[in-house]
């Protein structure tokens, strides 16, 4: 059961910019994502709208903005329902910001992308672009206005996205999973942007430590229904209320020790390695990169003088700002691009007809795994790369069999792959990738979209598969569990190679390649110090003075009886006091007002057959 919890205070219909009133809405494919939705929101709500994946989140914002009308009940905004010419007339001044930016960019350049909200609301040509360049140089893009959206990196095509709603002055802005994919120091630049917005903001994510730095009111959704509605304080606080609705991230806030904890502790100056000209004659690497470079068509140099050995059975991430060229390394060593410089694959020289071949011994599971999902039914995706590998069908059917199992999705063989969560999804393709048991496996923002249950059941599978791992994150908490090795890209190049657990500690590397944590750490903090507010309830022993008459004699006497009631207890973990517990104290002073009218006896030697006058 949930504990009870205060709801917040919401605005009368009068003062609600919108209002749905008993809204459903059900996708052509009979799927019902919306039902009985009740909500108010008031000008200047900051509302964190959040929920497991295929809760309703996005469908509900799409009603906001018109994108979707309700299969039944009504949205209202400013007293109005939102269709039709009301619909046309207010379009221009809701903002949504989508959680692929792909798509909402279509221009040739980011300049041209920018001002075409703003020509469409009437501005002229020249003041839609200075608008344009203001606005991206609020999201520090503006070096880049002329480039081509789709050769930016996706944490600056997300900047880009935002920068196109920005440049319209918007009174709402609808937000789906802002913080996606972006590194600690964009993540804040987004933070300190939306925080600066004047007008109502609602934003879905499932980063709750973003949203406590952003919103003040939370809306939980969990199957198409509207659960609870207080304030976001308040729903941090609920261990077990996040935990019911798929929402408990604690796991991240608690240190726990990794593989990577385990390494002999070295000053760090002598654990920085910068990385050096391999070796090629030991012959004993799986991958070898020796002055590697890549340059795209537009001239821009993603690549620039990669050095790098990784061993058999090595686990190894990758780090570094937005742009720095880790997607591009990563798509280099699947062989969909071809660089210079030499590169070998388990001691082999790739030339180009043995490129073309990486795809049976390296596997990659994808930021947006539905760019990888294409078949029917999850049984066809996952025996498709099996039948162009020559599996037999009884071995396909086998090797289904257990990589289902591996991934948590038994029984899913019929089910529609686009049809699934998104972290059903993204199981789905890191199966797709395990049954052709590839040599190296690469995972490119594995968390990107995931609900916390979702995270801590996808860390749990690959804590505990053996293969050679490469991880490319912003999330540090998955680079410290998953790896021993931490390579830290920097425009095109790699600055550091060292042990992971080194450069967790290395506030020196984090500032240069701007991912510093400054705010995670103060909202982490505040966060635990909430939940750690225990209630508890126990038996207490009171002792009483009652003054009794026996005739003329009139005299006190201690009355001592137990009761249970509730007391709540607020405290700190310190980090170096991992053990303790939550005892109540024997003896405490508290009010316990109308204890002279309770039930009880007062049965003593010596008194049995005298009556009492209480006073």
């Amino acid at each position: 059961m949930h504990e009870p919890l205060r709801p917040i205070q919401k605005p009368t219909l009068d003062a609600s910019l919108f209002s749905m009133r008993r809204v459903f809405y059900r996708y052509p494919d009979d799927i019902q994502a919306l039902s009985c939705i009740d909500l108010d929101i008031a000008g200047g709500d900051r509302i964190a709208l959040v929920g497991q994946n295929g809760s309703g989140k996005t469908t509900l914002i799409k009603q906001l903005c018109g994108l979707l009308l309700p299969t039944a009940g009504e949205v209202l905004y400013k007293g109005e329902q939102l269709k039709g010419e009301h619909l046309d007339r207010n379009r221009l001044e809701i903002g949504l910001l989508f959680q692929d930016p792909d798509d909402q960019l279509f221009s040739h350049t980011l300049l041209d992308d920018t001002a075409f909200g703003p020509r469409h609301q009437g501005l002229s040509r020249q003041d839609a672009e200075q608008t344009a360049r203001k606005s991206l140089q609020r999201v520090n893009l503006l070096d880049m206005a002329y480039k081509a959206p789709h050769n930016l990196s996706f944490g600056q095509k997300k900047r880009a996205a935002l920068a196109g709603l920005l440049a319209m002055q918007p009174n709402v802005l609808l937000l789906d999973e802002p913080t996606s994919n972006l590194d600690p120091h964009q993540e804040e630049v987004f933070l300190n942007l939306l925080r600066d917005f004047s007008g109502t903001l609602i934003c879905i994510s499932h980063n709750l430590i973003f949203l406590y730095e952003l919103c003040d009111r939370a809306v939980v959704l969990d199957r198409g229904r509207i659960q609870h509605d207080y304030t976001l304080r308040e729903l941090v606080s609920q261990r077990q209320s996040l935990r019911e609705h798929g929402l408990d991230f604690s796991f991240r806030l608690v240190h726990t020790a990794s593989s990577c904890d385990l390494a002999q502790s070295k000053p760090l100056d002598e654990l920085h390695r910068t990385p050096t000209l391999p070796d090629v004659s030991e012959g004993k690497s799986l991958v070898f990169l020796r002055d590697y470079h890549y340059r795209y068509p537009d001239g821009t140099l993603a690549l620039h003088g990669i050095n790098l050995s990784i061993q058999d059975g090595e686990r190894i991430s990758i780090v570094g700002e937005n742009g720095a060229g880790k997607t591009t390394l990563l798509s280099c060593l699947l062989g969909l691009r071809q660089g210079l410089g030499e590169f070998h694959f388990a001691g082999r020289l790739m030339t180009r007809r043995w490129r073309k071949t990486l795809w049976r011994r390296v596997g990659m599971v994808f930021q947006d795994c539905a760019d990888q999902l294409f078949c029917p039914s999850v049984r066809e995706e996952i025996t498709f790369g099996l039948h162009q590998l020559g599996y037999s069908r009884d071995e396909s059917r086998k090797r289904l069999t257990q990589v289902l199992a591996m991934v948590c999705l038994e029984g899913f063989e019929e089910r529609v792959p686009l049809h699934l969560s998104g972290g059903e999804r993204k199981r789905l393709a890191l199966a797709c990738v395990l049954a052709m048991e590839p040599k190296l496996l690469i995972l490119d923002e594995p968390t990107a979209g995931l609900d916390p249950q979702g995270e801590e059941l996808l860390l749990d599978i690959l804590c505990n598969l053996d293969v050679t791992l490469l991880l490319v994150s912003h999330d540090m908490f998955f680079v410290n569990k998953l790896t021993r090795r931490t390579l830290v890209m920097h425009r095109g190049r790699i600055l550091e190679d060292m042990p992971t657990h080194a450069f967790l500690q290395d506030e020196r590397l984090g500032n240069l390649n701007e991912l510093s944590y400054t705010y995670r750490r103060r909202s982490r903090s505040a966060i635990l110090t909430m939940q750690h507010e225990h209630e508890h309830s126990h038996l207490h022993q009171h002792l009483h003075t009652h003054q009794h008459r026996h005739g003329e004699v009139e005299h006190d006497h201690f009355h001592e009886h137990v009761h249970e009631h509730t007391h709540r207890f607020a405290h700190i973990h310190p980090e170096d006091e991992k053990n303790h517990d939550h005892m109540p104290r024997r003896y405490h002073d508290h009010d316990h007002p109308g204890y002279e009218v309770e039930d009880h006896d007062h049965d003593y030697p010596g008194h049995e057959n005298e009556t009492d006058d209480h006073h």
